[in-house]
């Protein structure tokens, strides 16, 4: 069997616009060989998926770029590489592609005030996951339980070739939480207003890897076969260890933090050529902003950042307004704020049972402000 690390290498080089031309010349005559053509459409229908899932704009860049490449050169060796670079985007898109350039923001066919369970294997379908009574695969290689959690039919074998690889993608909305077992026995905590990509199992993959918009707790399986967790900007790799990810869209922030084990977290910007990067170690955590492609690592309480999953909200020293938002997530409203003299001011709090009302009443206790509800929108106003 050929060992294809190097040209793995290579292959996401490409993809992310770190090639030199050096090895764009050597791609191109790589992959007029049938057995590596096969090899490179196998790797696309497989780890990019899954790596790009979040931000398809990345790969719709590259192509843009081979697009002006394409163009007529006078040099003969340009010529070549022309030639082939055609053959290079339709293998792209034929592949990857298809899962990549389908509009994932509108959702067809879903009812987005409930958990669901899109399908896609060329089609996309979904399927609800509050419907435990009705619910059924028809391989038979998941179970939903009462409990709010999907569990997949454990599997390891990582060297077996899926043909048609089918990913799944399980969408929370404000308000819920929801819980998967992977096949590979790895265990995931979806927080509300969450999306979690993932193969429906990891044969024939080379790395276990998902794609997280949203906040997601995670208790990863042992296994020789790195996990990679893929958020916008920013990818966590793990062998087998327990760590929590928050990365909202509408954050200006990304932040992971270490429960247990050991993880290497670093930059995915097709910009940032992967210098750098952070090992934690537990009670970490790494922060990227979004405007810096620099990483800060500082020591945490850990029990503040893992409490949602108890039902627990915690603020320390939070600006207001990341406030509003969690509290959006949590009760599934929207909250308009009036009243800008809140933008400068931060908090601190513990919440469990407590509702909405509850909630406001003691922040009112520290900065006296009014509101009002109507319908599903809670407006903040001057006092």
């Amino acid at each position: 069997m050929k060992n294809h690390s190097n040209i793995d290498i290579v292959i996401s080089k490409f993809l992310d616009d770190h090639a030199t031309e050096d090895e764009k010349t050597f791609l191109i005559e790589w992959i007029k060989d049938s057995e590596n053509r096969a090899y490179l459409e196998d790797y696309l229908k497989t780890e990019i998926w899954v790596k790009y899932s979040f931000n398809s704009s990345i790969i719709e860049k590259q192509l843009s770029v081979l697009s002006i490449v394409t163009k007529p050169k006078k040099k003969k060796a340009r010529s070549s590489f022309i030639k082939y670079a055609a053959i290079f985007i339709g293998i792209l898109t034929s592949t990857a592609l298809f899962y990549l350039f389908s509009d994932q923001s509108e959702n067809h066919g879903m009812d987005e005030s409930m958990i669901t369970l899109e399908i896609n294997n060329g089609t996309s379908r979904f399927i609800s996951l509050e419907d435990y009574k009705n619910f059924n695969f028809d391989d038979n290689s998941a179970v939903l339980n009462d409990n709010e959690s999907l569990k997949y039919e454990s599997k390891k074998d990582y060297d077996q070739k899926t043909s048609t690889p089918e990913h799944h993608t399980i969408h929370v909305p404000n308000g819920k939480t929801f819980q998967v077992q992977l096949a590979d026995g790895s265990q995931i905590h979806i927080n509300s207003g969450s999306k979690l990509s993932y193969p429906k199992n990891f044969n024939g993959f080379k790395s276990r890897q998902v794609s997280l918009i949203g906040e997601a707790y995670f208790k990863i399986a042992k296994s020789s076969v790195p996990f990679l967790v893929n958020v916008d900007g920013l990818s966590t790799k793990v062998l087998g260890t327990e760590f929590n990810v928050s990365a909202y869209k509408n954050e200006t922030f990304k932040e992971i933090t270490l429960v247990e084990g050991s993880v290497e977290v670093f930059n995915n910007d097709p910009g940032d050529v992967y210098t750098s990067s952070k090992i934690m170690v537990p009670n970490q955590r790494v922060l990227k902003k979004d405007n810096s492609t620099g990483l800060t690592i500082d020591e945490v309480d850990i029990k503040n950042y893992t409490a949602w999953m108890e039902g627990i909200m915690v603020f320390e020293k939070e600006n207001i307004n990341i406030i509003l938002r969690k509290l959006e997530r949590r009760f599934n409203i929207d909250i308009d704020n009036n009243y800008k003299k809140l933008d400068e001011l931060s908090y601190s709090g513990r919440f469990k049972n407590e509702n909405i009302e509850d909630i406001l009443k003691t922040m009112q206790a520290h900065t006296s402000f009014s509101y009002s509800m109507e319908g599903n929108t809670l407006t903040i106003d001057n006092p």
